[in-house]
């Protein structure tokens, strides 16, 4: 009997730290470029759409000054879609195009909420129909202080 409990208690906290290590996997920041003490991190996310169980992934950024000077990030986003690039001849100004004011320290994180395309952007959809992203790269970056 005791021997039961035990393999069921271990057999429960192995389920239970799998279930948890699934869902802290969407938490893990890749680390895409460092540039004048600011990193820049990307991670793939599940978000809900609206009034539906559906979701699309988007790909969420993460900004983080390094130094203890204030710092604007300033570039574009290169989205590709079927290899082809949506964002790279569009006129000035345009969605794609950003600049981010970081503190000392401070950073600054996309969420599913988020509008610009500098802290979330397409990647996938449970729509086959829609082309999924097939890479991105943010140009003309430039980071100085001010």
């Amino acid at each position: 009997m005791k021997k039961t409990f035990i393999l069921f208690s271990v057999l429960f906290v192995i389920i239970i730290t799998s279930a948890f290590t699934t869902t802290s996997n969407s938490s893990n920041w890749t680390l895409y470029k460092e540039i004048n003490g600011v990193k820049i991190f990307t991670k793939i996310n599940s978000c809900p759409l609206p009034s539906t169980s559906k979701s699309n992934q988007y790909i969420l950024f993460k900004y983080v000054n390094t130094t203890n000077k204030n710092k604007r990030i300033t570039g574009r986003v290169d989205a590709y879609y079927n290899n082809l690039c949506r964002s790279c001849n569009l006129d000035s100004p345009n969605e794609y195009e950003f600049s981010i004011d970081l503190k000392s320290g401070q950073s600054q994180v996309g969420n599913c909420s988020d509008d610009q395309k500098a802290f979330k952007l397409f990647y996938s959809s449970e729509d086959t129909r829609i082309a999924p992203l097939s890479k991105f790269e943010l140009s003309n970056l430039n980071v100085i202080d001010f």
